[in-house]
């Protein structure tokens, strides 16, 4: 799966997106929201993580910051 975080006005929110989704192209849906990181998510059990980099953006992973961020989406999602 990929995904991109982007700036909202209330702070940085990440989306998931498949793999048949350029990162360039979702990027240019959610603009004019300026996208802060870029990259693949996994999830192996419970644990999630995020890595690499958008070759299109020229943007990486934040794999810390960007990992809590889609944690606390996907608990938010499940209330």
């Amino acid at each position: 799966m990929k995904y991109l975080v982007v700036q909202a006005p209330s702070g940085e929110v990440p989306v998931l997106f498949g793999r048949g989704f350029m990162h360039r192209y979702v990027a240019t849906i959610l603009a004019p929201l300026p996208v802060v990181a870029a990259g693949f998510v996994r999830r192996q059990g419970e644990v999630i993580e995020c890595y690499g980099r958008s070759a299109g953006l020229n943007i990486a992973a934040r794999p810390g910051p960007d990992t809590r961020l889609i944690e606390q989406a996907l608990a938010e999602g499940t209330n």
